[in-house]
């Protein structure tokens, strides 16, 4: 078997457009495809799926489930990334900080999902890591 990589992430969001919002308006994100209870979005070439569920709970951080995902920004762009998610009122959960061979800043989406935009590549990191 020869994997080739993440094909897309798929998030549960509880208001479909309030999430469309923080991920095209904040984040960047294109849309290119909206049905009644999805959108599909492109990322700087990660597709994203936002799949509603209008009663949904967030899960408290002792439940098993992905932890946060990482999406890569430029060096030269991370101080206008953390100045964006500061003037949108994203909650921010760690940093920005050096961590790892590159700069990184924590924050979470309008359900809680928690997302990171990181400088630095896996080999940086791996040279870094304590």
């Amino acid at each position: 078997m020869e994997v080739r990589g993440i094909n897309h992430v798929t998030i549960r969001v509880s208001n479909l457009r309030r999430s469309l919002e923080f991920y095209i308006d904040i984040l960047g994100a294109k849309l290119v495809h909206k049905g009644n209870t999805d959108v599909y979005l492109d990322m700087g070439g990660t597709w994203l799926c936002l799949l509603e569920f209008k009663n949904a709970k967030p899960m408290d951080k002792e439940h098993i489930c992905i932890d946060h995902f990482a999406f890569t920004v430029t060096e030269d762009h991370f101080p206008d990334a953390v100045k964006e998610l500061i003037k949108h009122k994203v909650n921010i959960t760690r940093g920005p900080i050096e961590r790892g061979g590159g700069k990184s800043i924590n924050f979470t989406d309008p359900d809680g999902n928690e997302l990171e935009f990181f400088t630095g590549t896996l080999y940086q990191r791996m040279k870094n890591w304590k």
